[in-house]
């Protein structure tokens, strides 16, 4: 093994040797201490290695012998510093090359949130950039254990943060804290939320306060939590026991089912006109400095335009740059005209938009009842759609024990 390793580092040539009495100018290079090994016979001579401090001395053997010596190879330390020494531009490329990228990869210049739903993902990075994670930034400027503790102190809503490094990119996965929905104990009433006429009642306590068909409207009393005390069928009650007797409160439960409705309202312009994209684009760099605006490519002016910009800010020594990309789409006007009908079916299915909006809800609506409001000279035609639906329109509502008096 520290054979092979003396031979890198001092070199080694394949030579191939040409003539008669071949034998010869071996046995003058083994008289001379020239080591040599490999030694193999060929059709038209031999070929052998040698170090390279001993190729030189065997060249004025070959030559005095009149032997014909050719180097077919080379191998080792030495002749790699020649080609090193040949290429250096390519060499201090390539080290500057893997220097820039190791600097560059030192910085985070992408932050991702993920897992968050009720905390906006703005807030997220307001406070993680408050904290020293931004855009920019070098990996060993900040604590990822530090800035996970501080997020979890500021933002109440998450009880759980992770900041994951890899690479150029920093991600931080957010699980919001899972909050109990605040259940009723105290004495409540079962009010409407909508109005509606009342399909079905079902009172598993309480006291019912309506009937099926009533008419209600929000905030009316469904059933109530004041419950009155029974009273027996065989003793009959005094005047002054039935103004004396007291209503007992309760938490009320059960479910009311009534008719409510629901409306949508959309509508469609008779002639509109509208942007479209021709296909155009016109792209436009600059890089934006604390001193001025270095335009790196100009853009192409539409007289109408949609704009998209992509910015990349990072910090340097002389303070914070952007390099800015504006991408502009040309427009141009469309105009459209419709039909009374066109117009109607436009109008009627941005109302049923409308509604299943209202409704949250994707599923299509069969018994409706569609109005337009328009006359047929109106510039833009109205349509409203109702719909009847059954639902539970009962919300408890708590009271306060004091107020034992019905409503």
């Amino acid at each position: 093994m520290s054979k092979k390793i003396f031979e890198q580092l001092g070199g080694m040539v394949t030579v191939k040797l040409k003539g008669k009495n071949l034998e010869k100018v071996i046995n003058m290079a083994m008289a001379r201490g020239i080591f040599l090994w490999n030694i193999k016979k060929n059709d038209d001579g031999i070929s052998f290695r040698v170090r390279q401090s001993g190729f030189n001395a065997l060249q004025s053997i070959s030559a005095e012998g009149g032997f014909e010596l050719e180097a077919t190879r080379r191998q080792g330390l030495p002749f790699f510093k020649q080609v090193l020494k040949r290429r250096m531009g390519f060499l201090a490329g390539a080290l500057f090359f893997v220097a820039a990228l190791y600097f560059l990869s030192s910085f985070i210049w992408f932050i991702e949130v993920s897992g968050n739903r009720v905390v906006g993902e703005e807030r997220i990075l307001d406070n993680a950039r408050r904290l020293g994670v931004y855009s920019g930034v070098t990996k060993w400027s900040f604590s990822a254990r530090e800035v996970e503790d501080a997020l979890l102190r500021d933002i109440s809503e998450i009880s759980y943060v992770r900041i994951n490094i890899k690479g150029v990119k920093a991600r931080i996965e957010i699980v919001e804290k899972v909050l109990p929905t605040q259940e009723i104990t105290g004495p409540c009433h079962i009010v409407a939320v909508r109005d509606g006429v009342v399909d079905d009642i079902l009172v598993l306590n309480g006291q019912a306060a309506v009937k099926p068909g009533d008419v209600v409207v929000k905030g009316d009393i469904l059933i109530s939590g004041l419950l009155d005390p029974p009273s027996s069928p065989y003793v009959p009650e005094s005047e002054e026991e039935k103004i004396n007797k007291k209503a007992s409160p309760v938490r009320a439960r059960g479910s009311v089912m009534a008719q409510v409705w629901y409306e949508g309202y959309g509508e469609c312009a008779m002639m509109s006109e509208k942007l479209v994209l021709t296909g155009e684009k016109s792209h436009m760099a600059y890089i934006e400095t604390p001193w001025r605006k270095l335009v790196i490519k100009k853009a192409t002016e539409f007289a109408m335009s949609q704009n998209s910009t992509a910015v990349k800010t990072f910090n340097t020594p002389w303070g914070e740059c952007s390099l800015v990309l504006v991408t502009a789409m040309e427009q141009s006007v469309q105009r459209e005209e419709h039909s009374e009908n066109e117009a109607v079916n436009i109008a009627r299915e941005r109302a049923l938009k409308n509604l299943a909006e209202l409704l949250n809800t994707t599923q299509p609506f069969n018994d409706c009842r569609v109005e337009v409001l328009s006359s047929p000279s109106d510039p833009i035609l109205r349509v409203k759609v109702a719909v009847e639906i059954i639902e539970d329109i009962g919300q408890p509502q708590p009271f306060a024990p004091q107020q034992m008096a019905k409503k």
